[in-house]
């Protein structure tokens, strides 16, 4: 499924909060964010179903996934998104950062729900990257690949601000991705102005195929939450896939409940 672009006796009358909450049960949501390197693995086989089995294993709501191929002719000419959609049960969206190889390279998102509408932003680099973000009933949720430049990537932090401030004014907005910034970073330090990192940062999501290669035990992908609704937000559990052979990150996961705002 693909979308391209007391007194005794008397019972105590319920508090206010209390039916706020009875009225508005908070939603438990399961994001993952992957970079899925084209679903090239590690024995250089573009192998899609072994790629749909990892996300599936996760049951997740959303998944943002970066450096997918559509249609293109390193990856077989094989439409990607649509087979990952149709492999997971999942609906599939897609934005494309590049043309490549006569189809195109990007970013997707995965959901149970069909978005009800999808936005797609141009984002800085000497490769061009791009937002994708997708409505849902209950929030937003997106994926960006940021830049391998550093001021790239704090002008790419300054552009999701303004998307995500003009966004979460309605609804929460869940960012997620493979940023090529480790914690530490002056683009993380200035994203998190705005939004809260609900994934672990102390785990390593980037690998490059090797077991303990110096350098890579770092963390550059995340899950994060615009900061106006990160109240709203309780992480149940995150953890990070240690997987060396179906990409060449690891997937990162966030349970956690969305308690919605009481009725005025």
């Amino acid at each position: 499924m693909a979308i391209i672009l007391a007194a005794a006796g008397v019972a105590a009358a319920p508090t206010d909060a209390a039916s706020a909450t009875e009225a508005n049960p908070p939603r438990e949501m399961r994001l993952m964010t992957y970079n899925v390197h084209h679903c090239a693995g590690a024995d250089k086989r573009i192998d899609i179903p072994r790629v749909a089995e990892v996300i599936k294993r996760e049951h997740p709501d959303f998944v943002g996934l970066n450096e997918i191929d559509r249609c293109a002719r390193r990856s077989h000419k094989v439409d990607q998104p649509e087979e990952l959609g149709r492999l997971t049960g999942l609906h599939a969206t897609f934005a494309q950062a590049i043309p490549l190889q006569g189809g195109g390279y990007g970013n997707v998102v995965l959901s149970r729900e069909k978005p009800l509408s999808v936005l797609r932003v141009p984002l800085p680099g000497r490769e061009p990257r791009v937002l994708l973000l997708c409505e849902f009933a209950d929030c937003w949720f997106g994926t960006s690949h940021f830049s391998l430049q550093e001021t790239n990537r704090l002008q790419t932090v300054e552009i999701i601000r303004g998307v995500v401030s003009e966004k979460a004014e309605a609804k929460p907005v869940f960012v997620t991705g493979d940023w090529n910034c480790r914690p530490d970073s002056a683009p993380i330090a200035a994203l998190r102005g705005y939004m809260a990192i609900l994934s672990d940062e102390k785990c390593r999501t980037f690998h490059g195929f090797k077991e303990h290669a110096p350098g890579s035990e770092c963390c550059i992908d995340y899950i994060a939450v615009d900061r106006g609704a990160s109240a709203r937000v309780k992480v149940k559990e995150t953890h990070v896939i240690s997987d060396t052979l179906t990409s060449d990150h690891n997937p990162v996961v966030v349970t956690l409940e969305l308690g919605k705002e009481a009725k005025r």
